[in-house]
């Protein structure tokens, strides 16, 4: 059975939930911006990932991957869902619900509190005995730059998601993205780099504290612009009441992201339980690299989940699928200028970027890509579903397929090595893009992948 309601036409997105002071920005301008600022997010990607492979070397940069990679998912686990809760309930919020807005807050409030800080101690104190084959001041500096990743990054999330819920389109965009977001990835960069050029013997704390450093400035100005957005409001009330109702509410977000970060890092520490040093950091700098393809797919996610959440709400299936495989044509055009070159060229582009002792992992990072176009071409199904209320069948799907990863992938590293692993990533990666697909067909009742017919005027029509 559907929910999908035809009517005689599409009517406009006019972005009734728009609060007062909000300037309104287009479906397609809020893709646009969101665009331009993923162009500075991917240079600073490129440079933190091209700059720690040089300082660190094949024999570390893996592990140096691994400690960031674990550090998002902890971060991304310890806030709760909040931020993808708040973000869907954020954009139906009307004008002048202040009640809404103080709920939002309230969960944020928390977080921060209780969980996050606890998960960033957490996460340093294992850290801390993990690094035994450095000195105890690097130990201790590595241990306490982990930690704080753990805290700012979740905090960052929340920030972004609760802003562009709220209609803070532009500014939410420069947060939003690879290695943070624009703002976070360039100042991070920069930091890396000033460590390689004059700190190389700082090695993996260096790197590790230019990460976290990145973060501080790019996360304290988030939360000024969002406390000018609720800061009036007084949010009273136990914390660890709003915690027990977070849970209650939220549990499916939080299982939602974890198991999506895990879907896309399992490989990764795969290669590191099973496969040499050097073969890791090969399998590290493929996997980065292969990531490119779904820049557009990402940005979609990202700027059409408001849309998608106003919608559903509306009833209005009919529009709601048009835009969705309009929008993942327009990543399907955008990819494919990205795999052009990964396919005639993939040992020059990883030792652009790596350096020459990458260019081994070539084989790899043509395998990781075919997983990932599998991505772009079946849309935004897991979106459609996210914003749905139908979080409890993409769970599911999600983590059985974390199941996959695991038992396949070890099986195909311990036997066949690092080609092995890339195979079993790209297999279950498609098998799981499809499954989405077609639960959104059967749940909701449309379809999510390209069309030959796009409407971009219905995007400029649509309140992004």
């Amino acid at each position: 059975m559907t929910r999908r309601r035809r009517n005689g036409g599409h009517r406009p997105d006019n972005g009734t939930a728009l609060r007062p002071g909000r300037r309104k920005v287009s479906l397609q301008g809020a893709l646009l911006w969101f665009v331009a600022a993923y162009a500075g997010a991917i240079l600073g990607y490129l440079g933190v990932n091209a700059f720690a492979s040089r300082l660190l070397g094949p024999g570390s940069f893996g592990y140096f991957v691994i400690a960031i990679t674990a550090s998002t998912i902890v971060g991304q686990l310890a806030i709760l869902g909040v931020h993808r809760a708040g973000l869907r309930e954020a954009a139906r919020l009307q004008t002048g619900d202040d009640d809404g807005l103080r709920r939002l807050r309230r969960g944020v409030r928390a977080v921060s509190l209780v969980p996050l800080p606890a998960a960033g101690l957490g996460v340093a104190v294992v850290t801390f005995f993990l690094v035994s084959d450095q000195s105890t001041l690097a130990r201790s500096a590595i241990a306490v730059g982990v930690g704080l990743l753990v805290v700012l990054d979740g905090q960052k999330r929340m920030c972004a998601n609760h802003l562009r819920g709220l209609g803070q389109v532009r500014f939410a965009s420069l947060l939003e993205g690879r290695s943070g977001g624009s703002l976070v990835a360039v100042c991070q960069g920069l930091l890396v780099l000033a460590v390689f050029v004059f700190f190389p013997e700082l090695g993996l704390a260096g790197a590790v504290g230019a990460l976290a450093i990145g973060y501080t400035i790019p996360v304290f100005v988030a939360f000024r612009r969002l406390h000018r957005l609720w800061g009036h409001l007084t949010v009273r009330g136990n914390v660890f009441r709003d915690l027990k109702l977070v849970l209650t509410q939220h549990w499916r977000f939080a299982s939602n992201q974890f198991a999506g970060y895990v879907n896309s890092v399992a490989e990764l520490w795969l290669a590191g339980l099973f496969l040499s040093a050097v073969d890791t950091s090969q399998f590290s700098a493929a996997q980065r690299l292969s990531m490119l393809l779904v820049i557009p797919m990402v940005s979609l996610q990202v700027v059409f989940s408001p849309v998608v959440s106003r919608f559903v709400a509306r009833n209005d299936y009919p529009t709601l699928e048009l835009l969705l495989r309009t929008g993942a044509t327009l990543a399907a055009l955008c990819t494919a200028v990205v795999w052009v070159p990964i396919l005639v060229m993939p040992e020059t582009l990883l030792g652009l970027v790596f350096g020459d002792a990458f260019r081994a992992a070539a084989p790899v990072l043509m395998l990781l890509t075919l997983g990932n176009l599998a991505n772009v071409l079946t849309g935004l199904a897991g979106t459609a579903l996210m914003m749905s209320h139908h979080e409890s069948v993409v769970m599911r799907v999600q983590w059985i397929s974390v199941l996959l990863r695991l038992v396949a992938g070890a099986s195909s590293a311990m036997i066949f090595g690092l080609v092995g692993l890339g195979v079993s990533a790209a297999v279950v990666t498609t098998a799981m893009m499809i499954t989405l697909w077609a639960v959104t067909r059967r749940r909701m009742g449309i379809s999510s992948h390209l069309t030959l017919r796009p409407s971009l005027r219905l995007m400029r029509q649509t309140a992004g």
